[in-house]
């Protein structure tokens, strides 16, 4: 794939008009490997790295407002800096990212604090070109297909609570109805969605707020 994009994204902008402007090509993986979550992304490198985290909230992590970071070269960035809690040398994601990371750079996004996501993230090229926006989603992987624990069905449902006690994780939604019957009393709430996300069966978080703002 990222050998395809090389070629691909030149070829397919998203804007024919205005002045070139150097953009960076963002591999995003989930930071617990081995794992079946990617995304590559083309970001300006004028673009803040709040413009980043906000794409990374809308199209994996975005819940409940949890806070999340940045580290790049030991340095910590985060949105909103709290003496009181966190970090005091904490710098701001109002920072460029092409001010902080160049090709070849390794750095990492944390997002909530207390049941932590983690991501992984390369800059593995750079090229002139066009975006009407600060980024845009180039690939990603396609949802993966787990079966059922209860048979051979694609699963729709997982129950993150019975994760930690047993290898009941993944249902179809017959069998999902079925466990929570007999593990939880017939409380469906227990449940959450299969989406494609490494925050899958986290926090409550059912699916992206908008992936498609970024498409193009």
């Amino acid at each position: 794939m990222t050998r395809h994009l090389l070629k691909c994204a030149e070829a397919h902008p998203a804007r024919t008009s205005g002045k070139p402007v150097r953009l960076l090509h963002i591999r995003v993986e989930d930071g617990y490997q081995p794992s079946p979550f990617w995304l590559d992304v083309e970001v300006k490198a004028t673009a803040s790295l709040r413009a980043l985290d906000k794409f990374l909230r809308d199209i994996w992590l975005e819940y409940c407002g949890q806070l999340s970071l940045f580290e790049i070269e030991g340095a910590r960035y985060e949105a909103y800096i709290d003496p009181s809690w966190g970090d005091y040398d904490s710098k701001s994601m109002r920072s460029k990212l092409g001010g902080v990371v160049a090709v070849g750079s390794s750095f990492t996004h944390e997002y909530d604090y207390g049941s932590t996501t983690m991501l992984r993230l390369k800059v593995l090229g750079q090229r002139e070109g066009r975006l009407d926006k600060d980024l845009r989603l180039l690939a990603r992987n396609e949802l993966p297909e787990w079966q059922c624990n209860a048979c051979d069905q694609p699963a729709t449902q997982i129950d993150p609570v019975c994760a930690y006690e047993m290898d009941s994780l993944f249902f179809c939604d017959r069998h999902a109805q079925q466990h929570v019957k007999t593990q939880h009393g017939g409380d469906d709430s227990m449940l959450m969605p299969v989406v494609n996300s490494p925050r899958m069966g986290v926090c409550g978080y059912a699916g992206p707020a908008d992936e498609r703002a970024y498409v193009g």
